[in-house]
C-alpha cells in the first residue's frame, strides 16, 4: 500500500512542478514562448519512457532557465538558438542518446548488425 502513496504523492509533485513550469513558459516574451513550445513538442516525441522523460523534463527546465536569463537580457531568441532550431535540438538530444527511442532504436540497429556479422563490440 505505501507504493501506491508514494506513487500518487510523486504524481502530485510532479504535476505542480509541471504547471508551475508552464506558467514560466507563459511569462516569457511572446517569441521565446513559440520556440521553447515548439522545442518543447519536438524533444517530448524523443523520450521514450518515463524515466527519460524525466530526464527530458530537466533538461527542457535548464532550457527555460537559459531562455528566461536571455529574454531578460533583451536578446532575440533566434540569436540564442540560431537559425537552425532543428539543429540546436539535435545538439540537446545528442547529450541523450541512450535516453531517447531513437538513441535506443540506433543502438539496437548497431548491436543487431554486430550479432550477426558475429563481432564483439
Amino acid at each position: 500500500m505505501e507504493n501506491i502513496f508514494a506513487t500518487f504523492k510523486r504524481w502530485k509533485q510532479e504535476k505542480a512542478e509541471y504547471r508551475n513550469y508552464k506558467k514560466r513558459i507563459g511569462d516569457l516574451p511572446k517569441d521565446y514562448q513559440i520556440v521553447m513550445e515548439e522545442i518543447e513538442n519536438f524533444l517530448w516525441s524523443s523520450a521514450s519512457n518515463h524515466d527519460s522523460a524525466m530526464v527530458m523534463f530537466s533538461m527542457l527546465k535548464d532550457i527555460l532557465e537559459f531562455f528566461e536569463t536571455n529574454a531578460q537580457e533583451g536578446m532575440d531568441v533566434m540569436d540564442v538558438v540560431g537559425q537552425d532550431v532543428g539543429g540546436f535540438c539535435d545538439d540537446l538530444l545528442h547529450e541523450l542518446q541512450g535516453q531517447t527511442w531513437i538513441g535506443k532504436r540506433k543502438e539496437q540497429l548497431s548491436e543487431n548488425i554486430r550479432k550477426k556479422l558475429g563481432k564483439k563490440q
